[in-house]
């Protein structure tokens, strides 16, 4: 693996904020807050037209939401008629310009036995042969089927074009908390149907009868990239696996050529109403006239759900966007959705719709509400803006049943300071839907570390319950991070949750499974699998050695490379505990590790062992920071190497390349015989790390083994 130059100052994704230490990430497990006002701004761009309700209406929507709290036959068929009036037509309208997204043979194609096709712990899905465009989950939360974990994996193929290959959707669930998954269902899309990166979202319905729905809204291009840009929704029926819809969305007026769908977000308000839910979906338009962009919020609404297997005609679509439509162009634009309840009856049923990364207005989170049951268009709220800087990837939680009022909003934001570009992952909460603070969870990386594409999920019915996942893009990996929420706080964080060292082209995605009061599930993908790590408890540390070899007082940067970092016990023999692979400068988790006393060493591939200086008490509710760098006696027996005066910086000795904790003779002539042989690549006796063995790299081993460098331990 090639060594990576990294600024110092920049290299461990540091937060700037309250930061003294160099290289060490902050984590912020404070729970500090400052309020912030949800301001109306004075903006044409964020008004909306939408009439007030007049008697007549709010009587209807009243009729509705009683009728939806008493299961009935008689009363699904009062809903549709009252819903139709509302409307104001006798039908619901279908325009006849959508395209059936999925394969004809759909529902011929074989699928699992539920208990069949177990996987290995933790891994849902592996082939070299395809990469991951996006991933959904969500988990039965009613019986039967109670606990039952749901995973929907897009796969792609490299090929583009008019006739090219279609992605192909994946249906796998657990029954086991996730500790196995059995692959239940395979779509394939039409011909040339490629679905967009991280542009899935996922919904599910749970009447009070045998039958489950699997809502799944998707962006996809057609032509291999080359056609249209649509968006759609496919149905999946859990009792008989019939997948149905298919539909792309088809709002009025829409124009192929000129109009693009992208990043649709579907919610519910199932949680409140078990029986006769509603479905509210969002998507963004785009439509040029062939040189300036103008970008839209559409929204569409589900009355019938569980007729959408059958019918494609059960989509209602407010025409115009919810906003006025924004000049500019912006891949960030996004709008998310959610319901929540704030008690009463249609008062209290409420949609609110969360906006971001909107050119003009991106330095704040724009928010609009709608009353649930409703065709009319949701009003501008106001705008949370906190910290002024640019905010992107804005996602949206609630807790959905009666009287849930807490509202958990999660989004990334930028800044720049001399030229360096910084991330963090940040949030604005309310427990009463009226009072906003706002908190800053974790940040912030440069160009080389950038925190993208938070997702927040909310525990159905449980007050102030989130889980939160987000990714640090790096050029090695993907270093994915959750955070679990109770009660609007923080409750666990784990640093990192991927141990396979390479990226992603997809997001990670949170959940909840029914084990241990609700333990986190965090589904996470590489370029060509996905896996699944159960549970949120986790030792979390943030490790800092510098590596001799790899330093560069030149330029005051560092390299990072894979090295063992073990977890011994504080008594001897000091035994292994625990051991991870991580970078000597990054996050590192220990994901079933009891607390208690603890040494830390790091072991890395051609460089003394070095131990942390003292034990140290770990357990997993605090986030921890290991500088080995500041100081020399910061390690066990100060056995560092001062390798910079301008900052001060002390590293790990290099140089031990046959690992048998000394530095000497055998090292030395590992290192010439390879240089004499001009050896190249990436080889453990290359201590520089410029993937070429040479004279610098032997005389930095001469000069340690005349030290008698050796490992220093208790």
């Amino acid at each position: 693996m090639r060594k990576l130059f990294l600024s110092v100052f920049f290299l461990t994704l540091v937060l700037i904020l309250n930061s003294k230490s160099t290289y060490a990430q902050k984590v912020n497990t404070s729970n500090k807050s400052a309020p912030v006002n949800l301001e109306k701004k004075n903006d044409n761009g964020l008004k909306t037209g939408s009439k007030p309700f007049n008697r007549k209406e709010t009587e209807i929507t009243n009729e509705i939401s009683r009728l939806k709290e008493h299961y009935s036959k008689e009363n699904i068929k009062k809903i549709s008629e009252l819903q139709n009036q509302l409307d104001g037509k006798n039908n619901v309208e279908d325009y006849g310009n959508e395209i059936n997204l999925i394969s004809p043979d759909v529902n011929n194609s074989k699928h699992s036995s539920l208990q069949t096709e177990q996987l290995t712990l933790s891994e849902i899905y592996a082939s070299n042969n395809a990469y991951i465009k996006a991933i959904a989950t969500q988990v039965e939360q009613r019986n039967p089927g109670a606990g039952t974990i749901w995973v929907v994996i897009a796969v792609g193929a490299g090929d583009v074009g008019v006739g090219a290959s279609p992605d192909t959707i994946l249906y796998f669930n657990s029954t086991n908390n996730g500790i196995s998954y059995s692959l239940i269902k395979r779509a394939a899309l039409n011909t040339g149907m490629k679905v967009n990166y991280d542009e899935m979202d996922l919904e599910i319905v749970e009447p009070f009868t045998n039958d489950k729905y699997l809502h799944l809204v998707i962006a996809i291009i057609t032509d291999g990239f080359t056609g249209s840009y649509l968006s759609g929704i496919l149905t999946l029926k859990k009792s008989d696996l019939t997948l149905g819809g298919g539909p792309s969305f088809s709002f009025p007026g829409a124009n192929s050529n000129v109009s693009k769908y992208s990043k649709p977000r579907i919610t519910s308000d199932n949680a409140k109403y078990p029986v006769e839910a509603f479905l509210t979906i969002t998507v963004i338009q785009d439509s040029t006239d062939g040189v300036n962009n103008f970008i839209m919020t559409k929204v569409c609404n589900i009355f019938n759900p569980y007729a959408i297997i059958s019918s494609n005609s059960q989509i209602t679509y407010l025409s115009q966007s919810i906003h006025t439509p924004v000049n500019g162009y912006s891949v960030e634009a996004l709008t998310d959705v959610a319901y929540y309840n704030s008690g009463g009856t249609v008062q209290g049923d409420s949609i609110i719709f969360v906006q971001s990364g909107f050119p003009g207005t991106d330095h704040s989170i724009n928010i609009y509400k709608n009353y649930g049951n409703t065709l009319t268009y949701p009003l501008y709220s106001g705008s949370l803006t906190g910290p002024d800087y640019r905010k992107e990837f804005g996602r949206v939680a609630t807790n959905g049943g009666s009287d849930q009022k807490s509202i958990y909003i999660v989004y990334v934001e930028k800044d720049s300071y001399m030229g360096y570009n910084f991330s963090s992952i940040n949030a604005f909460k309310t427990t009463n839907g009226i009072n906003w603070t706002h908190t800053q969870l974790a940040g912030g990386g440069d160009a080389n570390s950038e925190i993208k594409n938070p997702d927040i999920i909310g525990r159905r019915g449980t007050e102030g319950k989130f889980y939160i996942t987000n990714k640090w893009v790096t050029p090695r990996k993907d270093i994915i991070s959750s955070f679990t929420i109770q009660n609007s706080n923080i409750k666990f964080f784990t640093a990192d949750h991927n141990n396979q060292f390479t990226g992603s082209y997809a997001s990670p995605k949170p959940s909840f499974r029914f084990l241990n009061n609700d333990s986190c599930l965090t589904v996470w993908p590489v370029y060509s699998g996905v896996y699944s790590s159960c549970g949120c408890k986790a030792f979390s540390l943030n490790i800092g050695l510098v590596i001799e070899g790899l330093y560069y007082p030149d330029n005051d940067s560092a390299g990072i490379d894979i090295s063992e970092i073990h977890l011994r016990n504080s008594f001897p023999p000091y035994s292994i505990i625990k051991s991870v692979s991580a970078y000597n400068l990054g996050f590192v988790t220990f994901p079933d590790a009891s607390s208690g006393n603890y040494y830390i060493s790091v072991n890395h591939r051609n460089s003394i062992e070095t131990w942390y200086h003292q034990p140290v008490n770990l357990n997993d509710s605090v986030f921890f920071n290991f500088d080995f760098y500041s100081s020399q006696s910061k390690a066990y027996g100060n056995n560092l190497k001062q390798v910079d005066n301008s900052p001060v910086i002390f590293a790990a000795y290099s140089g031990d390349v046959n690992k048998d904790g000394f530095i000497d003779l055998t090292d030395v002539l590992a290192i010439y015989n390879d240089a004499a042989n001009f050896l190249t690549g990436y080889v453990v006796t290359d201590l520089t790390g410029n993937d070429a063995v040479d004279l610098t790299d032997m005389l930095m081993a001469y000069n340690n083994s005349v030290n008698f460098v050796s490992v220093a331990k208790p």
